[in-house]
């Protein structure tokens, strides 16, 4: 392509290069456009010389992004032009501008198949090279026997055989069904004698695509593939050109050694040797060395072949040999070998009798877990693993546990399902496994899903030797400061069933169990509550003698619960607080649990679920994929027989798409049971017959799921969604008006236009902003139609969230857009969504987030979706606040109290007194500040009304920035306190002063006008409703 003599091209692409903005160079474009379009108008008075030019430069300007939708015919008209400049100019444009939809292509279709069968050999590459770059059915049709013609004629060139075994392929790919390929068998095995080895790798790529669709049809092949990496192992009659750093053809031995992986086996025992020859001749011929470029070719062929010895099921001593070999490569200093050698060695885990060879490499497959690159960290746990087993399982757990402390929040769920696993699987004793359990539950709880504990609870209560310990390690758990709110779920409910076998032991006793549980309830989420009611039963009830004082307490407790929201929390406070009244029912209610049947672990199936595919499955997946799609979407597929498939069957799918996705999860199956108040089918509701109280309290409690795997969340959100349209919400006397007025959260829905939906949430919107605010994943907003999830992980300054959207009808959601409105002090990017949501299906959104500075203010998600003829419009407030970006850091009086003096600035260390406090123990202020990321550090201050905290806070601007917190309570008004925070950032320490100050003062709820229509019913007046979100109220009054 020759373009120097055109000094117009040349001059426009240096005008274009000198532009000094993108606004100049629109404008250099659109002026040059407007040109060409001139000059079109007149075509005939152009010379070939000009149109081409003319076409150069519509090249030009659409590799610089910009719309050409006019000069399609002239490009077009080159083609047939008789000499090769013009033709060449055709060619390369029309395969750049069209693609092969465009109606212009039919007029070629004739002019391309001349050029194709006529014996000019540079116009048959133009020709098959365009067509093996456009591709598409009317070509595939109309020009596959004349390609076919091409590659099999002994007397074309070798370039032009190339070509043409290129372009067959990229016909055959997109079209499989038009191009005719009976009776070809025989015609590959002479085509795998050619000499030319540049036609033999094209031919091999065809081959290869062929063989993946129907290898029965191609077995009369095999000895040839075979033969093939003879000639090229022994380095036979390789010319020098097809040499690189001295391996010969490397690209040619990979695709032989692929195509030989779609054969089941080797039957013929010579070319069996023969090829085992090869392979070990491969074997031991690699090694690395410094040469990258000669590193990447030989270990291409290596790992090539290591995955057929893999499918052929070598002997023993060849297996050991490979495992051999990838030890040594994953203690290398170079990434990318350290990750091949781990992700190999995974893979030969699933062949026989190696297993115990892979466990000699154990110690530096641990070492592998604190690799800086993320991805080898990924490889080497996938590797741990899937070489436990009883003999190593307790070394590799503890090592787990260990790195637990330590691992990105991306691997943490990962890193907490395979621990609980193997520890199921493999533990040499039911104790331990407890104490596994109990530890992953205290290092990462917000990663651990309700199945774990779930799964430890029917341990515990199956084995009656194991129940005075399990009960022993709760209740020292309990002792800690701060504590997960599952390990509050499981240590409550193990001590309300077994605690009374701990009685003579010192701080066990009924009252010391019952006021240590006591400190955790103002601090947990609804579903908590619930398995802390039956806990104080159950205490009360194992109480003998009988405790006056602590029956007091209890019974104070059911009655300030019966006028509670919830109806689960409701109905259990009114039922308990009557058994406890008639003495000896209570006891017999509330027997000690049965014994839970044998039935397979749910997390168990969750890691046969997640079980790779063999070698070769997954070989062949990837290379017959033609990945078009990024959106991840969960939907239910309709069954053939028509019928209306399970409320709780969901399937991933593919969105169409820009982007490719690095999900290869398309064809997983995720299931879970439909859920009644918030807890397992399997575990049976409370219902008004008091009989069966004992059964309810035997199952497991109420899950929140906060900590759940990205599926099982899309599962959890989807998991209650009726197919016959929204569910009808019972109105229960205690919730009437309540239910009615807060239905839609006027403080969470941003008030930034009027909304006149006629589609109203039908969940509290503020409540489930707020709960977000302090928890990473849970529902954001739901509707009729629709349902919006989120989850969330935090690092430093960064954050990433993703929205799940999910359809709840069995119509699809037009016009959906989500535009996020951030705050300035936030640095967000939103994915693209999808304009149309499909019936019962969920799409996930991810969301980036970077904090700049500190602030108060809050991004708003401006959504919108059309039903039927109904525009349904939402301004929905993210919970991406302050305490997001704090990490809770502890310091000794040596640390503290030098950082404490030297911040003397005032702007540095702000001073105020709080009026209107919401008035709280100490103990419940302490949780508060925990759950706002603030560490309390007990000791500091000797005055015990006194509390210090400490956090760090992040920031694009500030950094990792220690932050210090004291409060000053008077015992005597509860209502008042002095509040002092400290920074090394004036802004950071008034906004995180404030910030505080919102969650400390108590606001009383505005309550909205009842409708017309509506009979107020009487609600108690013991409990009235206060928003979540103080300082939200308080703007909005001031």
């Amino acid at each position: 392509m020759a373009l120097s003599g055109m000094r117009g091209l040349s001059v426009f692409i240096s005008d274009v290069r000198n532009c000094h903005n993108k606004e100049q160079e629109r404008l250099r474009v659109d002026k040059e456009l407007g040109n060409i379009r001139t000059r079109f108008k007149n075509e005939k008075g152009l010379s070939p010389y000009e149109k081409k030019k003319y076409v150069w430069k519509m090249l030009y300007i659409y590799m610089l992004g910009y719309d050409v939708d006019f000069g399609h015919m002239e490009t077009v008209s080159l083609i047939s032009a008789p000499k090769y400049p013009e033709k060449q100019v055709g060619y390369i444009v029309t395969s750049c501008l069209l693609n092969e939809n465009n109606d212009f292509l039919r007029m070629v279709i004739n002019t391309v198949r001349n050029d194709i069968i006529g014996r000019n050999e540079t116009f048959q590459c133009l020709a098959l090279t365009m067509v093996g770059n456009i591709g598409g059915k009317e070509f595939s049709e109309s020009l596959a026997p004349d390609v076919q013609k091409l590659l099999i004629s002994s007397s074309c060139r070798p370039v032009v055989r190339k070509k043409a075994a290129l372009c067959l392929l990229r016909l055959y790919r997109k079209n499989p069904d038009v191009v005719n390929i009976d009776g070809w068998a025989d015609r590959m095995a002479q085509l795998l004698d050619e000499r030319d080895l540049g036609v033999l790798t094209s031919v091999m790529s065809l081959f290869v695509s062929l063989v993946s669709n129907n290898a029965e049809a191609y077995w009369n092949c095999l000895p040839k593939c075979v033969r093939i990496l003879e000639r090229l192992a022994r380095n036979q009659d390789i010319p020098q050109e097809y040499t690189y750093y001295g391996i010969p053809s490397p690209w040619l031995q990979v695709k032989t050694m692929r195509a030989l992986q779609y054969f089941p086996t080797i039957e013929d025992p010579n070319a069996r040797r023969a090829l085992f020859e090869v392979l070990q001749r491969i074997l031991m011929g690699t090694d690395v060395v410094k040469n990258v470029n000669k590193n990447n070719a030989s270990h291409a062929v290596l790992f090539e072949a290591l995955a057929l010895v893999m499918h052929l099921d070598a002997e023993k001593e060849m297996m050991s040999q490979c495992v051999a070999l990838l030890g040594k490569f994953i203690a290398v200093r170079e990434p990318n070998i350290r990750y091949l050698g781990l992700e190999n060695m995974t893979r030969m885990l699933l062949v026989t009798d190696v297993q115990d060879i892979i466990k000699r490499h154990q110690a530096q497959i641990i070492t592998s877990l604190k690799d800086p690159d993320i991805s080898i960290r990924r490889r080497a746990l996938d590797l741990l693993y899937g070489m436990c087993d009883v003999t190593n399982a307790k070394e590799i757990v503890e090592e787990l546990l260990q790195y637990l402390n330590t691992a990105e929040f991306a691997m943490r769920e990962e890193l907490s399902l395979k621990a609980a696993i193997l520890a199921e699987k493999f533990a040499p004793d039911l104790s331990w496994y407890v104490d596994v359990i109990l530890q992953l539950i205290d290092k990462a709880g917000d990663f651990v899903s309700d199945d774990i504990w779930y799964r430890v609870v029917q341990f515990v209560t199956n084995n009656e030797d194991l129940q005075p310990y399990a009960a022993a390690k709760a209740r020292e758990y309990l002792d800690k400061p701060a504590l997960h709110e599952t390990m509050v779920k499981v240590s409550a409910y193990l001590l309300g069933e077994y605690g009374h076998l701990l009685a003579r032991r010192p701080g066990c006793s009924p009252k010391e169990l019952f006021a240590i549980i006591n400190d955790k309830l103002p601090t947990v989420s609804t579903s908590t509550v619930a398995i802390l009611l039956s806990t104080y039963a159950k205490i009360l009830m194992h109480t003998q003698p009988p405790d006056v004082g602590l029956q007091q307490q209890i019974l104070t407790i059911f009655k300030k619960y019966e006028s509670y929201i919830d109806v689960e929390i409701q109905q259990r406070a009114v039922e308990y607080f009557e058994l406890s009244r008639k003495g000896s029912a209570l006891a017999d209610v509330l027997a000690e649990m049965p014994k839970f049947p044998e039935r397979e672990s749910a997390l168990l199936k969750k890691a046969e679920d997640a079980e790779v595919d063999t070698a070769e499955q997954s070989a062949i997946k990837l290379r017959s994929q033609q990945q078009t799609s990024s959106a991840l979407v969960v939907a239910d597929h309709p069954p053939a027989n028509g019928s209306a498939p399970a409320a709780n069957h969901l399937t991933l799918v593919k969105m169409p798409s820009q982007t490719i996705s690095d999900t290869q999860e398309s064809s997983v199956t995720y299931e879970e049971a439909p859920k009644e108040n918030g807890a397992p089918l399997e575990v049976e509701s409370i219902t008004t017959n008091i009989t069966e109280i004992n059964n309810e309290s035997k199952v497991e409690p109420p899950s929140t799921s906060h900590s759940a795997s990205p599926a099982d969340l899309l599962a959890d959100l989807l998991g209650p969604l009726a197919i016959e349209g929204p569910p009808a919400v019972e109105q229960h006397p205690a919730q009437g008006l309540e239910a009615k007025q807060s239905s839609i959260g006027d403080l969470a829905l941003a008030t930034l236009e009027d909304q006149s939906n006629s589609v109203q949430p039908v969940v509290n919107v503020e409540e489930k902003f707020h709960i977000l605010c302090t928890k990473d994943s849970g529902v954001l907003y739901e509707d009729p139609h629709i349902q919006i999830g989120l989850k969330a992980e935090w690092r430093a300054h960064h954050g990433r969230l993703v929205l799940f959207l999910g359809n709840k009808t069995t119509s699809p959601l037009m016009s959906v857009r989500a535009l996020i409105l951030p705050p300035s002090h936030l640095k967000m990017e939103l994915s693209s969504v999808p304009d149309t949501i499909p019936p019962r299906a969920q799409v996930q959104v991810p969301l980036e987030v970077a904090n700049l500075r500190a602030s108060r203010d809050v991004a708003v998600l401006d959504f919108s979706y059309t039903f039927g003829t109904a525009l349904v419009d939402a301004n929905l407030r993210l919970p991406i606040v302050l305490n997001k970006f704090l990490q809770p850091i502890t310091l000794s009086p040596e640390d503290f109290f030098p950082q404490w003096k030297a911040l003397t600035v005032h702007s540095l260390k702000i001073q105020e007194v709080v009026k209107g406090v919401k008035p709280m123990p100490l103990p419940e202020m302490a949780n508060l500040l925990m759950s706002l990321h603030l560490a309390f550090a007990p000791g500091l201050d000797n005055n015990p009304n006194n509390m210090v905290a400490c956090t760090t806070f992040f920031s694009e601007a500030t950094r990792a920035m220690l932050c210090l917190v004291r409060v000053e309570t008077d015992p005597q008004d509860r209502t008042q306190l002095r509040l002092t925070v400290a920074s090394g950032d004036q802004h950071l320490t008034f906004e995180l002063k404030e910030f505080i100050k919102e969650h400390l003062i108590d606001i009383p709820r505005i309550q909205a006008a009842p409708p017309p229509a509506l009979v107020q019913p009487q609600l108690p007046a013991a409990a009235p409703a206060t928003y979540n979100d103080p300082g939200a109220m308080l703007a909005g009054l001031l």
